[in-house]
């Protein structure tokens, strides 16, 4: 997977989902391949009851085909799912990629980011994995599930943010009111300018 840097910007983490939601489809695998062996065992044997006897060259490769069906869509799916996923950390932007056939990429800049919250599990907390959810303000935030190594990766976009350039943010602290705005403004604004001169 590429991504295209911006000048200055350079990849610090570079990871996939934790695998701990493969768990389920995996052991849904084993129970389909052990339902299928049966299956298809009991429909091979010579001695059939007369009925099933008669259908065993249809039935063998119709349990076959719904056997191998399942486990691409119990297993497969959800393996090729999880591949297509990855979340980078660069030093400007957090970048959450996804999808095998269909690429879905969602980018949040490092500067927008205004708390990280963890989420964990029991299971979770076990793994180490957890879920990072990036608050943007303003009731937005983005949620990067099954991140594995959630605390370390959280610490490295903590310090991402730390490295960032110092900007002035545009909310009214620390800024200087120009003397001629003041005086050509409003005569609220011009009030307020001349109460605040010392």
């Amino acid at each position: 997977m590429r991504i295209r840097l911006l000048p200055g910007e350079r990849v610090l983490v570079r990871t996939r989902p934790n695998p701990l939601p493969l768990a389920g489809p995996v052991l849904a695998g084993f129970l389909l391949l052990a339902l299928g062996g049966f299956g298809l065992g009991y429909l091979a044997r010579p001695d059939l009851p007369g009925g099933l006897a008669e259908w065993q060259p249809v039935l063998l490769p119709v349990v076959l085909a719904v056997a191998v069906l399942m486990l691409l869509v119990v297993v497969a799916r959800p393996m090729v799912r999880w591949a297509g996923n990855r979340y980078v950390l660069t030093s400007m932007r957090l970048i959450h990629r996804s999808g095998a056939t269909r690429r879905t990429e969602h980018q949040i800049s490092l500067a927008a980011i205004s708390q990280l919250q963890t989420d964990q599990g029991l299971i979770q907390r076990m793994v180490g994995s957890g879920t990072l959810v990036a608050d943007l303000g303003f009731d937005r935030a983005h949620a990067y599930r099954h991140v594995p190594q959630i605390a370390t990766f959280k610490e490295y976009v903590v310090q991402a943010i730390g490295e960032l350039p110092l900007t002035r943010m545009f909310d009214g602290v620390d800024m200087e009111i120009d003397p001629q705005y003041a005086r050509g403004g409003t005569p609220r604004v011009q009030q307020e300018w001349r109460d605040a001169q010392p």
